[in-house]
């Protein structure tokens, strides 16, 4: 699925010392992260992890801002849904979310709506 192609590339060895904080909507491929996914911005990438209730099979990763693509920002009634795509061996991974503040640090342009 999503997340483990990403760790093969992006698994993380440390955890950064930055705050960190659950992402209400996440979707990494198929698969939703609703609430169990936890984030932490650092000046070179995103640092993702779960709880440690789904930890086996999910390691932290670390992804580098170089590796997402443009992000397409969607609003259905009153929620914007950003979605990019990262980057990976074997292809592009879909990432999907709603975090504001993760939107204001992606370096990466809006791509014009479809």
């Amino acid at each position: 699925m999503g997340w483990s192609r990403l760790a093969e590339a992006y698994a993380a060895t440390e955890a950064p010392a930055v705050y960190r904080q659950t992402l209400a909507h996440l979707r990494i491929g198929v698969a939703k992260y609703n609430n169990a996914a936890r984030m932490g911005i650092t000046p070179q990438g995103l640092y993702l992890s779960t709880w440690k209730i789904l930890f086996v099979g999910h390691p932290p990763l670390f992804i580098p801002w170089s590796a997402f693509g443009p992000v397409q920002e969607e609003t259905f009634l009153w929620v914007k849904t950003y979605t990019t795509h990262i980057s990976c061996p074997g292809g592009a991974v879909r990432f999907q979310f709603t975090s504001d503040q993760l939107r204001a640090a992606l370096p990466t342009p809006l791509s014009a709506p479809r």
